[in-house]
């Protein structure tokens, strides 16, 4: 592959348009390519190298050497900056807080890397309920163009990691989560802030770090690890990170858990619905770890059935909860189930004088003769009274029919009501189909439930 150099006078003219314009990019702001002739003669050189369908603008796909190669450019900021991004997309008004721009949209590196075979995953909150970023792995490294020689280096040395022994970006590589799309568009492409390597979970972004951390998490933990003059030119190199046998990374599973008698079984279908493994939970999640052992990564989706009862419910969602993260990787819920998550209720969350907001309780109870009833509780807010505290009064509205609920719901809250927060309370030893048809009647309103055994 022909290298592209760059002469001292261009360094130079580099380095003085940053003392110049550099301290423009303090707020969003539009990014304007510095060295267009740069960015020109890489194109020219990769046309050269690969198949014309394998080009776009700014990124090469390369099937042989198995790699995609995309320019960048430095955004120039000093050492110790906090950055959110490691790279982001042209159009992008956070250069400010990003280590480099891209030449090309991020729609089409997310093209580039399926040229490779490599599938988009799913950004965290790309479906209800999916806390981890989905996808396969990628390794990266960076060269400048404008220094003769220069070396790839890891991309991850552009950061400065407090967390040593586990840094966001290290040897795990990056997880290609492919951004959003709408049938052919690629939303990060116009959509802020243009995310095409994000240093946390962003909910678009082309890649994604291997771990689940929030945005406030990388301020004080992550900053610059050395200062790049403004727009020097960079070529980043991304290849896939496979695991040793060369199969794929991500296993997507949903596990079924149901009572056979007293016996708890699981069973792990693929995502087109073939069979995986079904037995009891402890056989099942052996197999599980044997699967991440093997270089796979689970992702679990785990659906109950309607005849367990909540306390078992409850004890496979204790399970799944304490192995989240550690070899497996809970992904969204059922489409008519629940979040394992909703069975694991905070006990001091009871406390309504604690809580804010005030969520919609549903009650179901059972009378002497074994009788169910069910009521909405609707916790009235009182914020004219003096004090910091609303005045709280609970009313109860009893039903009879699920198809009362959602009426209810809407009648007490109002059509216009933000909250979206479901409590039910049940008695433990009964099956989950004392209250799911409930669940399931509000689930386009009261999308967050938790529910506390009685």
């Amino acid at each position: 592959m022909a290298r592209i150099r760059i002469g001292m006078v261009g360094a130079l003219a580099a380095c003085a348009v940053w003392r110049t314009a550099a301290a423009d990019f303090t707020g969003p702001a539009e990014w304007r390519t510095v060295h267009t002739n740069a960015v020109a003669a890489w194109q020219a050189a990769q046309a050269q190298a690969v198949p014309a369908d394998d080009v776009w603008r700014g990124v090469v796909a390369d099937r042989q050497r198995r790699e995609v190669r995309l320019l960048a450019e430095a955004v120039g900021h000093r050492v110790g900056i906090t950055a959110e991004f490691m790279l982001v997309g042209p159009l992008s008004d956070r250069a400010y807080e990003a280590v480099a721009v891209t030449v090309a949209l991020p729609g089409d590196i997310v093209r580039a890397v399926e040229c490779l075979g490599l599938a988009r995953g799913g950004c965290v909150g790309s479906r209800p309920f999916r806390f981890w970023p989905c996808g396969e792995r990628v390794e990266a490294t960076v060269r400048r163009l404008d220094v003769p020689d220069a070396p790839a280096r890891p991309l991850r040395v552009l950061i400065d990691d407090k967390e040593t022994a586990a840094p966001l970006v290290g040897e795990g590589g990056l997880v290609f989560t492919g951004a959003r799309w709408e049938d052919a568009t690629c939303r990060a492409d116009t959509n802020m802030p243009s995310s095409v390597i994000a240093l946390y979970n962003a909910p678009d972004t082309v890649f994604d770090v291997p771990f689940q951390v929030g945005q406030s998490e990388v301020y004080g933990r992550l900053s610059l690890a050395e200062a790049l003059p403004y727009g020097a030119p960079l070529e980043i190199v991304l290849r896939p990170l496979l695991p040793a046998d060369g199969r794929p990374r991500v296993l997507p599973l949903t596990a079924s858990a149901a009572l056979d008698g007293e016996r708890l079984t699981l069973t792990c279908t693929h995502a087109d619905g073939r069979m995986a493994k079904v037995g009891e939970i402890a056989e099942v999640l052996t197999w599980l770890r044997a699967q991440a052992e093997a270089g796979r990564e689970p992702f679990v989706t785990v659906r109950f059935d309607d005849a367990m009862p909540l306390r078992r419910a409850a004890d496979v969602a204790r399970v799944f909860d304490m192995l989240d993260g550690k070899g497996i990787k809970l992904d969204g819920k059922a489409d008519d189930g629940l979040y394992p998550k909703a069975f694991l209720p905070l006990e001091k969350w009871r406390e309504r004088k604690d809580r804010h907001p005030q969520p919609f309780e549903l009650h179901v109870t059972r009378a002497a003769d074994g009788a169910l009833s069910k009521k909405l509780v609707f916790i009235e807010e009182d914020w004219t009274v003096e004090g910091l505290d609303p005045k709280l009064t609970p009313r109860d509205y009893p039903f009879t029919e699920w198809a009362e609920f959602p009426k209810l719901v809407t009648q007490t809250g109002g059509a216009d009501s933000k909250v979206c927060l479901l409590f039910v309370y049940a008695p433990a030893d009964l099956p989950l189909s004392t209250f799911m048809p409930g669940v399931r009647a509000v689930a386009d309103r009261l999308n967050l439930v938790y529910v506390f055994g009685e």
